[in-house]
């Protein structure tokens, strides 16, 4: 077998590698019970203009799939297809293609990954959303074309509007379009400076469309966050927040049956979704206020105590982008490969940092240092914002950022393998 596939030249190496690597995939979920939990309730319906309660992107694919044996399959497939795409990609980048190749293939199939596919949740298509994204802005860094182009716009297109915190991904990319407008005195505005300015608009109005699942995540965050810590329950009254009579006590969940109906009819509970405490006691001033200033007041809170901003990610660090093992959320899963193959965010960083300088040090690999430098640093604020705007299960809100660390510490390494040039290798792919 290993000769035989020494034999083989690319590219059907690669289709060889992931036809396999569908194979262990798919032992480890198909066949398995889809599990439901009550968010999944949220992904049953979707609606492009109107009212939902989660982000289109992957209720428009689980409706497409219609089932959710058929959902698994869907997942199965497209996270097949993202991990091959990025290998793709990656064993372009130097002279050891396959072995570039089966290594990103590997930590595809990890099963920090690859057990959210018997979930009925947006862990597994998030994680190959973003993976599908990251390939193609790889791609298109090194390849300008029609096709290029389209795949880019795309796949980021889908992975920005699969999750509320994931449109800081073009808020960020603005920034420079913006700059380089003024600076030009409006004489400069590119396609893609608009395009980003686009993305970034609809990413906001798909987040306002979600007004209840929101909510209801922000009532989580004032329960764990601000009523159990003295210094941050006085500062947010200081902002306005109610100070209502055994709010501080209220911790826990209720029945939805004893929901107020005037605090029902202003939150809009998303169903199968358990009422926390705190709206019950809070009442309806409250909840007026959290609806109006909550998010407001909480990034408020943020940026001007950046000392506790920063102490609660570094607490939760470990916890969520090492999760040991899979008891943060039961699933049944077929036979996988060791968890150890994920490794430690720590060790991944560490690679990360010493590649990316070898990269920079280089004329030819400055401009990709200096992209994966910018995609680390995005991740870097959008797990900040998920750990903060998450009351509960962190580990499995932050599952995607875990794997981009992941996938950019490998991206990093392999690009700072010899090469003769990315560009000239991914013209000549087919050779």
């Amino acid at each position: 077998m290993r000769r035989a596939l020494s034999s083989l030249r690319m590219p059907w190496f690669g289709i060889v590698i992931s036809v396999v690597s569908l194979a262990i995939r798919a032992l480890a979920a198909i066949g398995q019970p889809a599990q439901r939990y009550p968010d999944s309730v949220g992904y049953d319906s979707f609606s492009f203009l109107s009212q939902t309660n989660r982000p289109w992107p992957i209720p428009f694919i689980y409706s497409l799939a219609g089932t959710d044996t058929s959902r698994v399959v869907v997942q199965v497939v497209l996270g097949t297809l993202a991990w091959a795409s990025l290998a793709w990609v990656l064993s372009r980048t130097n002279r050891w293609q396959r072995a570039s190749f089966i290594a990103t293939i590997a930590l595809g199939l990890s099963p920090q990954i690859i057990r959210y596919d018997v979930a009925i949740l947006s862990e597994s298509l998030s994680i190959s959303l973003a993976v599908f994204a990251i390939a193609a802005t790889l791609y298109r860094s090194a390849r300008r074309s029609a096709l290029a182009t389209a795949w880019w716009s795309i796949s980021l297109t889908l992975c920005v509007l699969s999750r509320p915190a994931h449109v800081l991904i073009p808020a960020i990319c603005v920034l420079p379009v913006v700059w380089q407008f003024l600076a030009s005195r409006g004489k400069t505005l590119t396609a893609t400076g608009v395009g980003f300015i686009a993305l970034f608009m609809v990413g906001v109005f798909t987040i306002q469309q979600s007004q209840p699942m929101s909510l209801l995540n922000l009532y989580t965050v004032i329960s764990s966050r601000v009523i159990t810590d003295d210094q941050r329950f006085d500062w947010f009254v200081k902002q306005g927040m109610p100070n209502v009579a055994g709010m501080r006590q209220a911790n826990g969940y209720d029945y939805v049956e004893q929901l107020p109906p005037d605090v029902a009819n202003i939150v809009k509970l998303p169903v199968g979704q358990q009422p926390p405490t705190l709206m019950r006691v809070g009442g309806a001033e409250l909840a007026t206020w959290l609806t109006d200033n909550g998010w407001k007041t909480v990034a408020k809170h943020l940026v001007f105590h950046p000392g506790d901003t920063f102490r609660h990610a570094q607490l939760l660090a470990s916890p969520t982008l090492n999760a040991p093992n899979g008891d943060f959320l039961p699933l049944q899963n077929g036979p996988m490969i060791p968890w150890a193959i994920f490794g430690t965010w720590q060790l991944w960083m560490l690679i990360f940092i010493a590649c990316s300088g070898i990269l920079f040090a280089k004329t030819s690999g400055r401009q990709q240092a200096v992209m994966l430098l910018s995609m680390c640093a995005t991740a870097a604020l959008i797990y900040l914002a998920t750990v903060h705007t998450s009351g509960i299960e962190h580990v499995r809100h932050v599952a995607p950022y875990a794997a981009i660390l992941r996938i950019l510490g490998l991206s990093a390494l392999l690009m700072a393998l010899p090469k003769r040039s990315f560009n000239k290798t991914l013209e000549t792919a087919d050779e």
